[in-house]
């Protein structure tokens, strides 16, 4: 049996760097269908708008056995597939295949692809929401690329230097405007890495399953 489990990514506490957020998880429930989990943040959205600042939100597809925390510590449940809207309940991203590698990813639809390089976008990485520059968007269709959900990434340039890979239904509009320096900053990591030489895979594409990097969600 098949259930979604829907949460809330809530913004907390903005850094001094001005760069980004903590932020925290609000567990919403457990749904039988992603109609009934829809409706639940169309309802939510409206109730909260006055008083709670709000990322987004996630729907996590699981099969009721896989659904605790695996592990003698705990941890994530399993997911089939993932679901991410924007603080109005609109679609932000999902991604149809699952963890285990047992569902394979093709690419994404380039219709279904939100940002473009040089946006400037939140990023969600579980305690923090980081601004970051788009570099590069997921792989396509077109490539007739066959990876899984790791795959299913953007690059992004961090403020702090570097850049990573992050999950494509993890990658959200800004919350607030971008202060000034921290744009320059941005701009700075993106420029001196493409003038970089040496590196093992293009900074500008994702790295595939079996490359150089993992893909993986950072």
């Amino acid at each position: 049996m098949q259930v979604y489990r829907l949460i809330a990514i809530e913004v907390s506490d903005k850094h001094s760097s001005g760069d980004g957020y903590d932020s925290f998880v609000n567990e919403i429930g457990v749904f039988s269908a992603v109609a009934k989990a829809e409706e639940m943040i169309r309802i939510r959205a409206e109730r909260v708008k006055t008083y709670a600042k709000i990322l987004g939100y996630a729907l996590y597809e699981n099969t009721l056995d896989d659904f605790a925390p695996h592990g003698p510590w705990g941890g994530t449940p399993k997911f089939l597939s993932v679901r991410t809207y924007l603080a109005d309940g609109t679609l932000n991203a999902s991604c149809d295949c699952d963890d285990t590698c047992e569902r394979h990813w093709y690419g994404r639809k380039e219709a279904t692809i939100r940002y473009k390089p040089g946006d400037f976008v939140s990023v969600w990485h579980g305690g923090t929401i980081n601004t970051e520059l788009v570099g590069d968007v997921p792989v396509t269709t077109q490539r007739k690329f066959v990876g899984d959900w790791s795959d299913d990434c953007y690059l992004t340039y961090q403020a702090k230097g570097g850049h990573g890979h992050p999950f494509s239904p993890y990658v959200f509009p800004l919350v607030d405007m971008v202060p000034e320096q921290v744009k320059v900053r941005l701009i700075a990591v993106r420029d001196n890495e493409e003038l970089q030489d040496g590196l093992h895979y293009s900074p500008r594409t994702c790295p595939a399953a079996g490359e150089a990097g993992t893909g993986a969600v950072t």
